[in-house]
């Protein structure tokens, strides 16, 4: 036998030498993994919303800068 050979033996000793999780284990992992879900939905939903309100705040400029020249051109035509 090669290197290799013992190597992918040892690995496979190991792996089938594992004892299985315990709930208490299986319980954990699920645990974390919807904790991290979690943190990641709200992160992508505070995103969205910085997103919106940037957004409506350059249109709520547009309008009010729309509106001052409105606003100034009837003055000089007055």
């Amino acid at each position: 036998m090669n290197a290799y050979e013992i190597e992918q033996i040892e690995k496979d000793v190991k792996a089938n030498f594992r004892l299985p999780l315990s709930f208490e284990g299986w319980a954990d992992i699920e645990r974390r993994a919807r904790q991290e879900r979690a943190r990641v939905m709200g992160e992508a939903v505070a995103k969205f919303f910085a997103a919106v309100r940037a957004k409506l705040a350059r249109v709520s400029r547009g309008v009010r800068t729309t509106a001052a020249d409105c606003t100034s051109a009837r003055l000089h035509h007055s």
